[in-house]
């Protein structure tokens, strides 16, 4: 095999390796699994009796609710305990969210961003439950798989600022009984929402809350906002984050349960450019993230915090959860007491902003310079323009001198085409003479080929930072057409048609074909005009590639595309400079296309 035939060959083997990576970072597999089958606790341990306790034992609220009450009205009471309490739905507003309560299991059915808006100017909603007939904050009296607690809860407002408390008093399996209080507290200014969960007896007995070790268990789910219409790792995703000993650590799930039976700072479930961030106190919790298919809801992200067993007649637990956007500086204010409301110190929300990638470091390099150029022009699609213009002027020595390699291997061809005819028998001698050539010459065959390499991690930085810089989300480039560089443009939308399991095509979109024509007139111009068979697959590799990207990047964000795009433009220019130069040096006497070197 000639060594033009090894470069098309190792060419070939980069690129296809350099696809696969893309395609698993930018197409992750999302195949579903068979839901796992766990017994339910409610099938075995029976579950508490909604029951209210005897007059003599209720708490004075309790029977001021209740006047008239007798010893032997209990059963009455029990019997006639809902219908008392009537059901209520309720909300209740901050400078930062417009909240809605139930007293149905004292659950939040709304939690709406007041500061952040979707595509059509609604409010961004945090909670997403569908038809799933759950609500976050539901208690659980045993582990996640117990079933949520839906008696009616009376309802008690703050006085001294936004948050409401709701009580039941229930009765254990042993009989004895117990008060159930949810208290909400929130601050005007503040993304994160205070839980107090509280189980008194006023009897000084601890109640009898033990199902398989756990009290209760405190979910949140089945999903988080805003609305999405599928988890494609492009337009939104999902993470499963814990920070525990100082390190940030990460699950992936696939329509299954995962446990952590640790102590952890907090944990988190985190989309493209919003998290829900729950951090428990001291107790240490069981915590379960679950992703199992759910009815009425197309995709499950939720997790579970399991208290251990209750032995004091008295306790209240502390959850707060932060819901809010993943913007940095939002994030980075829970560092520090003086900058959020809870005085909350060290707790590294940040660090679920940030992705554990290899080339992290090109992110924020990138993210820099993006940054800086917007405070310049404040457009984001200009600023990708000239973070593009940059990386072509600082990788333009090296670009350079792989063209001039390029051309220096084409001045070669007869040479080469000597030393295979003279060697076609001997292809050790042939190898041999080859490298001599090349260094004597000064080139190397895989010189072309640097500038296609370094576009791998390059692109692959671009993608991560629209998928994690907040500041890209909505962030127009050419209003009517280019509206939001987070996501793919489309000149004609119409009903989705999957073309395979990874590509489906709802959309004219005229980008990816820009792209295309770039893409071939950049190959095109680092083509070899050799006719031999090396020569052959190189052309192959010309039109391969674009086809290869169009379908690659199609559904990509409009900002992946134009940073694309932008690049080849600039990539021909490049080489029709080049070019330009070298035919002029060569009409005025210059012996052949050898390197250009610089006047002294």
């Amino acid at each position: 095999m000639d060594k033009r035939t090894v470069i098309a060959v190792v060419l070939a083997v980069v690129v296809i390796v350099g696809s696969m990576i893309v395609q698993q970072v930018f197409f992750a597999s999302d195949e579903k699994t068979p839901a796992q089958t766990t017994q339910s606790t409610a099938d075995k341990v029976p579950e508490p009796v909604t029951e209210e306790q005897p007059a003599e034992e209720a708490e004075p609220a309790v029977e001021e609710q209740q006047p008239g009450a007798q010893e032997g009205d209990a059963e009455e009471l029990a019997a006639t305990n809902d219908q008392q309490i009537e059901e209520q739905n309720f909300t209740i507003e901050t400078d930062i969210f417009r909240i809605g309560f139930t007293n149905r299991g004292g659950q939040i059915t709304s939690i709406e961003l007041k500061e952040y808006t979707n595509t059509d100017g609604s409010p961004v909603e945090m909670i997403f439950s569908q038809e799933a007939g759950v609500d976050p904050f539901s208690i659980h009296f045993g582990d996640a798989d117990a079933p949520a607690v839906d008696a009616l809860f009376r309802v008690e407002r703050s006085l001294v600022g936004p948050g409401v408390t709701f009580s039941r008093i229930f009765r254990s399996r042993s009989g004895i009984p117990f008060t159930l209080k949810k208290s909400y507290l929130l601050q005007p200014r503040d993304y994160m929402i205070e839980l107090q969960v509280s189980i008194e007896n006023s009897v000084n007995e601890y109640p009898d809350l033990n199902y398989n070790g756990y009290a209760y268990t405190l979910g949140f789910g089945p999903q988080i906002g805003p609305e999405f219409e599928k988890l494609d790792r492009r337009n939104e995703f999902r993470e499963y984050l814990y920070f525990a000993d100082g390190k940030k650590q990460s699950m992936r799930l696939k329509k299954e349960t995962k446990q952590i039976n640790t102590r952890v700072t907090w944990a988190a479930i985190s989309g493209k450019y919003f998290a829900v961030i729950a951090v428990p106190d001291a107790t240490q919790y069981l915590i379960t993230y679950d992703t199992r298919q759910m009815e009425g809801v197309n995709e499950q992200s939720s997790f579970y915090f399991s208290r251990p067993e209750i032995k004091s007649s008295k306790n209240t637990d502390v959850f707060r959860f932060y819901l809010g956007p993943k913007k940095l500086d939002v994030l980075k204010s829970y560092n520090d007491p003086e900058k959020n409301t809870y005085n909350l110190a060290d707790m590294n929300f940040d660090k679920i902003a940030t992705r554990n990638v290899m080339i992290g470091w090109l992110v924020e390099i990138l993210k820099f310079f993006l940054e800086l150029f917007h405070r310049v022009i404040p457009n984001y699609g200009v600023a990708i323009i000239l973070v593009t213009v940059l990386l072509k002027v600082l990788l333009f020595p090296l670009t350079r001198k792989s063209y001039e390699s390029t051309a220096r291997m084409q001045s070669l061809q007869p040479k080469m085409t000597e030393l295979r005819e003279k060697y076609k028998n001997n292809t050790q001698k042939l190898n041999q003479e080859m490298a001599a050539m090349y260094k004597k010459e000064g080139v190397s065959p895989l010189g072309g080929c640097l500038p296609m390499l370094l576009q791998f991690p390059i692109l692959i930085a671009f993608y991560s930072l629209l998928n994690t810089h907040f500041a890209l989300r909505g962030a127009v480039f050419i209003p009517g057409w280019i509206n939001d560089l987070s996501v793919p443009e489309a000149v004609i939308t119409f009903s989705p048609i999957n073309i395979t399991r990874n590509f489906q095509f709802d959309a004219i979109r005229a980008l990816p074909f820009i792209m295309l024509v770039t893409t071939f007139l950049s190959s095109k111009l680092m083509q070899s005009p050799s006719t031999d068979a090396s020569g052959r697959n190189m052309k192959m590799m010309t039109y391969m590639m674009p086809i290869m990207f169009f379908f690659i990047l199609y559904n990509m964000p409009s900002g992946l595309l134009l940073y694309w795009t932008m690049q080849n433009i600039f990539t021909v220019a490049q080489q029709w400079y080049i070019n330009h130069r070298r035919q002029k040096k060569n009409a005025g006497g210059s012996p052949g296309p050898g390197p250009i070197r610089k006047k002294k």
